[in-house]
């Protein structure tokens, strides 16, 4: 099974602080480089960043997991990014032939070095927290168009995301981690997808943004987030690695603690 774990922006990530954790998934720039669309009516407005750390996603990493519990484990001991840091677990959706939405294994594009590599962020409405799937006939245009994007050597990557009532978040709170069971509040603070993009200029990844065949019939609202490359993540350094020691510390004498009350208790 595949998954994808959003980390949830907060004023780390929007200062440009970036969880190891993610490394070697995909971590954006803060949301004042952002920009979003919003079509209504079928007339698109613009505005851009930044945009309050609750409604933003600062990075996402695909995991292949035989079940979500696996991943959920898995997040509980990543390295410790800061004590408000939220990840959330949500499934991959393959697309009507079987695969995630993007170019197809054989036709991923080359990294250009002289482009910059954006993400398009697809937000969420009511058909896509109901888990309803688009008409055939759109899922066909989206299909033919991310094949001439990759063709062109634009459309890196891709994939749309289950319905947030499947999805889980790991809250840490200091020494400890906490779940919370979806659904997840306002659709519009949501993602129901993302691309991967790679452009000469952020007026080109907003025009391919634009000019994507949505299969939503109303309103659509994208938002577009330029990716902060590998060369220019902040190094784990020693400071932060014995403060992360220190907490998985506490955090593992407070499981141990917890296992012994329960056997006490007989569970």
């Amino acid at each position: 099974m595949e998954f994808v774990v959003l980390r949830r922006a907060n004023q780390s990530t929007e200062r440009g602080d970036q969880p190891p954790a993610l490394e070697p998934g995909v971590f954006m720039r803060p949301s004042d480089s952002a920009v979003r669309l919003v079509r209504r009516d079928g007339v698109w407005s613009r505005d851009t960043g930044p945009y309050p750390p609750r409604e933003i996603v600062a990075g996402f990493t695909l995991v292949q997991s035989p079940s979500r519990a696996d991943v959920i484990e898995q997040v509980r001991w990543w390295p410790l990014f800061d004590a408000g840091a939220v990840y959330e677990i949500r499934d991959q959706i393959p697309s009507a032939d079987g695969r995630a939405h993007g170019p197809a294994p054989d036709s991923v594009p080359e990294r250009n070095p002289d482009w910059t590599r954006y993400v398009v962020f697809l937000r969420s409405d009511f058909e896509a927290e109901f888990g309803i799937a688009p008409p055939v006939e759109a899922l066909a245009r989206m299909r033919a168009h991310e094949e001439r994007s990759a063709r062109v050597g634009v459309l890196l990557a891709g994939s749309a995301l289950g319905a947030t009532r499947t999805a889980t978040r790991v809250h840490f709170a200091n020494a400890n981690t906490s779940l919370v069971a979806g659904p997840f509040g306002d659709a519009r603070e949501l993602v129901a997808g993302y691309w991967i993009i790679q452009a000469a200029t952020l007026d080109l990844a907003i025009a391919w943004a634009g000019g994507y065949p949505y299969p939503q019939a109303g309103d659509v609202t994208v938002e577009i987030r330029e990716v902060c490359e590998r060369r220019e993540q902040r190094e784990f350094t020693p400071e932060m690695r014995a403060a992360e020691e220190r907490l998985r510390a506490e955090l593992l004498e407070g499981m141990l603690r917890e296992a012994s009350e329960q056997r006490k208790r007989g569970y």
